[in-house]
């Protein structure tokens, strides 16, 4: 693989996280075998009516990202315009693409329920602060990689500060939180030029255990500390064991470590959205496979929270192998690519000077209108009789 500089695996991770996600998106919710009786093999932008037809709020436009991607924008644009978190700010934004007042979604794509309840709160005036759902989700990790991009390797005092300050405000179970500080150290360490050595893996359980030592001692309030202090470090240690297994038998021991670690609903998918499930599988695909489309496929093509992990494991993907990595056709039809791109350069700078960044609510707004006429003319044909291909454009 030849050198690559900084900023074209920062590039690469931001460009990486948007069209995992945009990948997965169609295909959230499905099983790797309804996958393939639907898609054989899906290796570009669906619009998933195929798969679901009965449910149309299901279809998505081929190439749009969804919350995951809008959320780590979201932290882009605050990183560069305060030179840190500032909850606030992250709040005002979202609700920013919540409006009109009383929809609760708005330009959100994709949003769970959690979520949901968040910017109810937010709308109420409940503090930022005090918002955090108790489930341990993965939505905390699936938008932390600007973070990571952001700051120097040396600024882990700031790191943390981030990650919490970004996190708390939907998340406040142990798992969640460390699952985002887990992939902010993935992504630095890649950022940073190291390669997908085994030991790779233990630098990276080493950095979240010094990190959650840290989390439990200033944020003593975080929900199920006492059950699972170490969950994270150790759940990446393990997976360094599994790589020279074969595949199958490697996928089932993740999904019974998972469980060893409070899972519920019980795990049943290594892409399930639950960090100990999710983050694991993401960072042994990564080891395991060669090349930036080798690991999205293959890891969109395993279903479950399709869009997460696509989103994750495209970051840390893209970080490692660079922009230059990415197949042409994914950046071609990736929604928003120039803003997505110039934020990346904004991130590496440290500063957005001089750079015409599309503004976020005003372009996902115009986004989601975009995919609900999409999916309108998706139902006049599907109405009309005509068969809902894999690959259409509308």
């Amino acid at each position: 693989m030849p050198q690559l500089n900084r900023i074209d695996r920062v590039r690469g991770c931001l460009l990486g996280l948007a069209i995992g996600d945009a990948l997965g998106a169609p295909l959230e919710g499905l099983s790797a075998q309804q996958i393939r009786a639907h898609y054989g093999q899906v290796d570009d932008y669906v619009d998933g009516s195929r798969a679901w037809k009965k449910k149309p709020y299901r279809w998505r436009m081929p190439g749009l990202y969804t919350d995951d991607t809008q959320q780590a924008l979201a932290l882009c644009d605050v990183l560069l315009g305060c030179g840190r978190i500032d909850p606030a700010r992250l709040a005002e934004l979202y609700l920013g693409l919540a409006n009109p007042k009383g929809s609760y979604v708005g330009a959100h794509r994709g949003v769970g329920r959690s979520f949901r309840q968040v910017l109810i709160d937010l709308e109420r005036g409940v503090s930022p602060r005090e918002t955090g759902q108790r489930s341990a989700g993965i939505g905390a990790a699936m938008r932390i990689a600007p973070v990571a991009l952001y700051f120097g390797s040396d600024e882990r005092e700031a790191i943390l500060d981030a990650v919490m300050d970004a996190s708390l405000m939907t998340h406040r179970d142990v798992r969640s939180l460390t699952g985002a500080l887990a992939v902010v150290h993935a992504v630095r360490h890649l950022v940073d030029g190291d390669g997908r050595e085994p030991s790779l893996l233990f630098r990276i359980a080493a950095d979240v255990a010094r990190d959650e030592d840290l989390l439990i001692e200033r944020y003593p309030e975080v929900a199920s500390v006492d059950q699972h202090r170490r969950c994270l470090s150790r759940v990446i240690a393990h997976t360094e064991s599994l790589l020279d297994l074969p595949r199958e038998r490697a996928l089932a021991a993740l999904v019974e470590e998972a469980n060893r670690h409070g899972a519920d609903p019980v795990c049943k998918r290594p892409t399930m959205g639950f960090p100990p499930a999710c983050i694991p599988t993401c960072l042994y695909l990564l080891m395991t496979t060669d090349g930036f489309e080798e690991a999205a496929v293959e890891v969109v093509n395993m279903g479950g929270d399709a869009d997460s992990a696509g989103a994750i494991l495209g970051a840390l993907a893209g970080a490692l192998y660079g922009a230059e990595s990415i197949p042409g056709r994914w950046l071609k039809g990736l929604q928003n690519r120039n803003g997505i791109d110039l934020r990346a350069v904004a991130l590496d700078r440290r500063s957005a000077e001089g750079l015409d960044i599309p503004p976020l609510v005003e372009t996902e707004h115009v986004l989601s209108n975009r995919e609900a006429e999409c999916r309108e003319q998706l139902l006049a044909l599907s109405q009309n009789g005509d068969d809902l291909g894999a690959n259409r454009r509308v």
